[in-house]
């Protein structure tokens, strides 16, 4: 768990220097930078649907503080994609390249964005194998890790809110 959130914290660090240290080569773009607004609403909007959705239905006994779910979650926003959350976090890490307007650093977060999905398909993925054994190998077969979608947003919010 530790070892995952440090992964996820040192590219948001890689991300930021180098938005703020990478050269400016055209001028600040105001479409760019919307456009970097967007997809760090987007980001959190999911992290929060994710977040709750986990909070309600990932824990045998409820919980007041984070921790891991202990219970296998395929409802609401997690019905659309495995990894709700994480894909949010690689839109946050587009979206702080995009809102700095700097070319070199919108081409550098779509390799931060590879790593962040390579580390969710070859490292989370097989925690989760491991801890949730064939629920999860069936789960994979029927959903996509990653999917934009505002239907997946409605599904995600009317789990929230129904509970």
């Amino acid at each position: 768990m530790k070892k995952r959130f440090a992964y996820w914290i040192a590219l948001f660090l890689v991300d930021i220097l180098v938005a703020i240290f990478a050269p400016r080569l055209t001028n600040q773009n105001i479409f760019l930078e919307i456009l970097g607004v967007l997809f760090i609403v987007y980001a959190i909007v999911l992290n929060s649907i994710a977040g709750r959705t986990l909070k309600l239905y990932g824990h045998r006994e409820k919980k007041d503080k984070f921790s891991p779910p202990d219970k296998f979650v395929n409802i609401g926003i997690f019905s659309c994609m495995r990894h709700p959350g994480q894909f949010g976090n690689m839109f946050f890490l587009v979206g702080i390249a995009f809102l700095s307007s700097k070319i070199i650093a919108i081409l550098f977060s779509g390799w931060l964005v590879f790593l962040g999905a390579m580390f969710i398909l070859f490292v989370e993925e097989s925690e989760a194998i491991k801890k949730f054994g064939n629920d999860y190998c069936k789960y994979i077969t029927t959903t996509p890790p990653f999917k934009f979608s505002f239907k997946c947003l409605r599904e995600g919010i009317e789990a929230i809110k129904d509970k």
